[in-house]
């Protein structure tokens, strides 16, 4: 099982044997797997190397370890780390989407908006994003109708960002701030819940090449169901 004489190391083909027997049910989500021993003995490898791959895998959402009780297979979360629309990741992951719009009207840009969109009237659109048919995300978008057209509710069960394609927008980038949000009564009541459970709300502006804001999105996401991975680097020059 594992090739000891690869220029792969051994903890990264440890740790890809593992996977692979979650996704074939070898480990179900919620079970234990195999102890640091059993597994040490089973493929021959030291308990070191068994750490770093089960710690790997923790950081990246695959496991988690319980004290005193073992290390156990986590409920798969939506992963975000590049600037994909929600339906473009849940599409690569082979999951199944469907997002139920539960507002949708025209109203006066917000006073808060208006030094980024000097229009009279933007979209509120207000949608459920919904995996595996459970609620994992709202999402609250405001965008203003003369960049548009025509949008319809219908419309807004697809991607967003394949209709701003559609009007001649292709998105570059965002800026967003996060900050952790507490499941409070209203939130259980978006996403079906009765227990509490941390939450993860991002607010974006959403910009296009030319450097133009196109939409504005306040998100919600459930923070047992979503990750989200920022890379930062510094620039050369920034700190002498």
């Amino acid at each position: 099982m594992i090739d000891k004489k690869s220029p792969i190391p051994v903890y990264f083909q440890l740790k890809e044997d593992i996977q692979r027997k979650i996704t074939k049910g070898v480990w179900e989500v919620g079970q234990c797997i195999d102890s640091e021993r059993e597994l040490s003995q089973t493929y021959e490898v030291s308990r070191m190397t068994i750490r770093q791959a089960l710690g790997e895998l923790v950081q990246e959402g695959v496991l988690i370890r319980q004290k005193g009780k073992g290390t156990f297979v986590c409920d798969p979360k939506v992963k975000q780390k590049d600037m994909m629309s929600f339906s473009e990741i849940i599409n690569k992951s082979g999951r199944t989407l469907e997002n139920k719009v539960l507002e949708f009207k025209i109203i006066d840009t917000p006073q808060e908006l208006i030094d980024i969109f000097p229009f009279e009237k933007v979209y509120k659109i207000n949608r459920n994003r919904i995996v595996d048919n459970e609620c994992i995300a709202n999402e609250i978008v405001f965008i203003p109708v003369d960049y548009c057209g025509f949008i319809n509710e219908e419309k807004l069960t697809g991607s967003l960002f394949e209709i701003l394609n559609e009007f001649g927008y292709s998105i570059d980038h965002s800026k967003s701030t996060i900050k952790a949000v507490i499941m409070d009564k209203r939130y259980k009541g978006i996403f079906g819940v009765t227990e509490e459970s941390p939450l993860l709300q991002t607010l974006s502006k959403i910009i296009n090449r030319n450097g133009k804001v196109i939409f504005v999105e306040e998100a919600t996401y459930r923070s047992d169901k979503y990750m989200l991975e920022v890379n930062i680097s510094r620039r050369e020059g920034f700190l002498k």
